[in-house]
């Protein structure tokens, strides 16, 4: 009896944390997480956290942060990451369930975010992206992902597994008991950005539409119209946002993800308007207000300020975005222990 008691009253405080990290939008009531930490931030629903750092380099690239959903008789992964974290995520998915794993949706085409396909197939698991981002996979993946081979070797030992069924505008999974809706809200960061909403929960998860930190590469980007899709994501009712990189933030985060696009573009019309090089340009960029959210100085971030001095000097067409090399920065996989912050180094 006294064990039943104890029992019930730790479900008690756990249920009353749950609902006070979904309802609170302040940051200080979300707790931090470390790099391969898991937490259930609403009934049948899991994030993990990948490290990344936009400002200590000593802090590996864990890929992307992954969101599922325990559904009546399936689970739906948002986010296929690369290959070696898809066999981590799937291991920490198997301790929270032991439901097969039904769909898993590539937010966009990048490789941290889609790499891990043919890891999730193997799970027999049914891949789902936007249209374009099926077709960037399609036509610009098999480069890309040769070239990302020659610094990771989880995605040198693995293949390429293209979407199994893409969507235009929305994609809905519903048994009753839970309920996601894939959407297509326009060019974000890259042409074929979806996010995954639980009206339910009021939880949207952004993939790299939507960060919580300096994480914005804006190379595929069309920033007009990223400013527009945070405009209908600010529309949704929305308590918590799991970005596809940074820590688990209330729907502010939403409005300073904004705030940046439409201060960045302003400073660089200005320099624009005034005739100005963009070296020029680059050295006039004031944002304080964005170290203070990201830790990192605005002016710093040179290929934003370059990306969209080309779009408003008509040098860039955003139909061709996506189909360009992507990055080849990303780390290579290491083996050593776990640093003293929690984020692993062994990738």
């Amino acid at each position: 009896m006294r064990m039943l008691a104890k029992l019930t009253a730790l479900a008690v405080v756990a249920t009353v944390f749950l609902l006070a990290v979904v309802a609170s939008p302040d940051d200080t009531k979300i707790p931090q997480m470390k790099f391969d930490d898991v937490r259930e931030v609403a009934p049948g629903v899991f994030f993990r956290y990948a490290s990344i750092s936009a400002t200590d380099p000593k802090i590996p690239f864990g890929g992307c942060n992954v969101t599922w959903i325990v559904f009546k008789d399936f689970v739906v992964v948002i986010d296929a990451t690369f290959p070696k974290e898809a066999g981590d995520v799937i291991a920490a998915i198997k301790k929270t369930t032991d439901k097969p794993i039904k769909y898993v949706l590539d937010t966009h085409h990048h490789g941290d975010h889609a790499y891990g396909n043919a890891v999730w197939a193997k799970e027999r698991a049914k891949i789902i992206s936007q249209t374009y981002c099926a077709r960037l996979l399609k036509t610009s993946g098999p480069k890309q992902w040769e070239e990302q081979a020659k610094g990771r070797k989880d995605i040198a030992e693995s293949t390429l597994h293209q979407v199994d069924e893409a969507f235009d505008e929305k994609f809905e999974i519903d048994d009753g008991a839970q309920r996601v809706e894939f959407l297509f809200l326009g060019h974000a960061h890259t042409p074929g950005d979806a996010v995954a909403y639980l009206p339910k929960h009021k939880i949207l998860c952004t993939g790299d539409a939507c960060v919580n930190g300096a994480f914005n590469y804006m190379g595929h980007s069309n920033s007009a119209s990223w400013i527009r899709v945070l405009d209908k994501m600010q529309a949704l009712d929305v308590k918590l946002v799991c970005p596809g990189h940074g820590h688990l933030v209330g729907k502010e985060v939403i409005a300073k993800q904004k705030h940046y696009f439409e201060d960045l573009r302003a400073q660089v019309k200005k320099g624009v308007d005034a005739g100005k090089s963009l070296d020029d340009i680059h050295g006039t960029i004031d944002m304080p207000w964005y170290k203070e959210w990201t830790g990192k100085d605005a002016k710093e971030i040179k290929d934003n300020t370059k990306h969209v001095y080309l779009e408003l000097t008509g040098k860039i067409e955003h139909d061709k975005l996506g189909r360009l090399p992507y990055p080849t920065s990303w780390p290579a996989l290491a083996s050593s222990p776990a640093t003293s912050d929690g984020a692993s180094s062994g990738r």
